[in-house]
């Protein structure tokens, strides 16, 4: 008897728990097309960028700064890390102290 009861108690709280689960109708926002073509939007980005009025975080999303000249070139790179192999010396930027 208490098994028939535990069941159907299981059931009827899985029923009443699944109807309030079912999601409600949502509202639809029809956004307007733009006026505005991709060349007039990049070239007011470019103004804006240039103006500086805009976040610096989220304007530069996705930009890859262009390389830097070094100011050695590879050979002196080369040359200090051979030395420093052989020395035994460690530069801390790279160790993480």
């Amino acid at each position: 008897m208490n098994s028939k009861l535990l069941y159907s108690a299981t059931i009827a709280i899985a029923l009443l728990g699944s109807g309030a689960a079912m999601a409600s109708e949502a509202t639809q926002f029809d956004i307007p097309a733009g006026t505005a073509t991709r060349a007039e939007v990049k070239a007011e980005l470019a103004r804006a960028q240039a103006a500086g009025e805009l976040n610096q975080a989220s304007a530069l999303y996705g930009y890859v700064q262009p390389p830097v000249a070094s100011v050695r070139t590879r050979a002196e790179v080369r040359a200090e890390a051979v030395q420093a192999a052989r020395d035994h010396s460690l530069n801390m930027l790279y160790v993480g102290a």
